[in-house]
């Protein structure tokens, strides 16, 4: 049996149809869970996979399955950032049930893995269904898990077993009652949406420890094309900064750690700048990629953070980091977290209308707003864009809150701004890719983004076949 996708099959067991990728590994590793797994892969490439498991749903809500899912990746997950939160039609034996679909990206030895991670209750029993890949992995790898999902078949009269009670013991403990829900997140939809704004206090960006004066900067800078400061450059604070940082020797000559500072520059494969601003000031991260490296400098933060040490006037943090764990860094620096997005028609204001409400809270809203649309209106609010310094492309964002994101761009009125609602997943995948179009040299294809799909004429993403991991 195939599916609509182009070498996807599907596999009987445990009274599942699973879908298969051609040449995929497929093994049931339990009673209860089932393992599809990306051909082997060379070493230090992660291998894509999805790991299906089931349980007896025990007369609990989805709402507290969820729940206890995301406290849980809360603890056990390394230098997690919880992304997006979200219903997501799931198929069970007798037909659509409402699930939801998380999405998180940590680190797993070196590697920055993206998880979405679905849950759903049918037939008496609750099922997680786990894709993993990289960051780098999400423009073939996505898709293809996205489509393996809405292909899941449960057999009606033969549905999996029930699996053990495992899981309920831990959700004794990791969520005891039902969860708090959003009323007016609820009262929109016409049905339960969990409460999710204390997930943005409870993942606070870690700055880096690492802080750097702009000269000692900029002095670093100049050695993309040497190896060596000259001695009257070695006599000043900038040098001494640069030092105790651990990339230059007392000599004067580049560190394995200075090498690698500079290697964005030295082989540029790509640079962007982001800005985040509010009612009380705003502040730039700057991003250079070259080498396989990614090397990041910012200031502080305008969403909650954790800082080892207070920044001096000149200072910015500092990273250097790999190029594929670039992303989820600017999106802990722009506080990225679930939200619950209620679609709604686009808010058209004029320019005076946003610059009015971007100073304050308590300018006045304009005639005619919806209740959704008038509700993202009273929650605080950070613009913010990136924009690709090669060619000038870019995308802009109103962070609203517990409303949500809103994208960002001008209304067919000359002189006036539209503000779009869209997921918070959408933004974590329109940041994605666009980072991997430019540093790829690629054609930009964003189908998550409504309105913006730069497929070439045939139809095909333009990296060619969806579950290609790697080159």
């Amino acid at each position: 049996m195939t599916s609509g996708v182009e070498g996807l099959s599907h596999e009987q067991i445990a009274g599942l149809w699973v879908p298969r990728p051609q040449d995929w590994e497929l093994e049931q590793l339990a009673a209860d869970t089932i393992a599809v797994a990306h051909p082997q892969v060379p070493s230090g490439i992660f291998r894509p996979n999805i790991v299906l498991r089931w349980a007896p749903a025990n007369g609990t809500s989805l709402a507290r399955y969820a729940t206890a899912a995301l406290a849980s990746t809360m603890q056990t997950a390394h230098q997690v950032r919880i992304l997006a939160h979200e219903v997501w039609p799931m198929n069970g034996p007798e037909g659509p049930v409402a699930g939801r679909r998380q999405r998180f990206v940590h680190l797993v030895e070196q590697h920055p893995v993206c998880v979405d991670r679905w849950l759903w209750i049918a037939g008496e029993r609750v099922f997680e269904a786990t894709a993993s890949y990289t960051v780098d992995q999400l423009v073939g790898m996505k898709p293809l898990f996205e489509q393996m999902i809405k292909d899941l078949r449960i057999d009606a009269g033969d549905g999996p077993s029930a699996g053990t009670s495992r899981e309920h013991s831990v959700l004794e403990t990791i969520a005891p009652t039902e969860p708090h829900l959003d009323d007016d997140a609820t009262r929109l939809a016409g049905e339960d949406r969990e409460e999710l704004a204390t997930l943005a206090a409870a993942q606070p960006c870690q700055e880096p420890a690492l802080l750097l004066p702009i000269p000692a900067l900029e002095l670093m800078d100049s050695m993309a094309k040497r190896n060596r400061l000259g001695v009257f450059q070695r006599k000043g604070p900038e040098f001494a900064a640069l030092k105790d940082a651990g990339f230059l020797s007392p000599e004067g000559s580049l560190t394995p750690a200075g090498t690698e500072f500079v290697a964005p520059l030295r082989r540029p494969d790509a640079a962007f700048s982001v800005t985040a601003g509010d009612a009380f000031g705003g502040a730039v991260l700057q991003v250079w990629i070259g080498g396989g490296i990614g090397r990041v400098t910012a200031e502080p933060t305008r969403f909650h953070s954790e800082s080892a040490r207070v920044p001096g006037p000149d200072d910015l943090a500092v990273q250097v980091l790999q190029a594929n764990a670039v992303p989820k860094a600017i999106a802990d620096w722009l506080g990225f977290s679930p939200a619950w997005s209620v679609p709604h028609e686009p808010v058209v204001l004029t320019k005076d209308q946003y610059e009015a409400r971007m100073k304050s809270a308590q300018a006045e809203a304009p005639e005619g707003l919806g209740e959704a649309a008038a509700r993202m209106w009273e929650q605080p609010w950070t613009e913010w864009e990136i924009v690709d310094e090669g060619d000038g492309s870019w995308f802009g964002f109103v962070n609203a809150g517990p409303t949500g994101q809103y994208r960002l761009g001008p209304a067919a009125d000359a002189g006036s701004v539209m503000l779009e609602p869209v997921t918070s997943a959408t933004v974590w995948d329109t940041l994605v890719r666009f980072i991997h179009a430019a540093v790829e040299g690629t054609p930009l294809w964003v189908p998550e983004l409504p309105g913006f799909d730069d497929r070439p004429a045939d139809g095909r993403a333009p990296e060619g076949k969806v579950w290609e991991a790697y080159p």
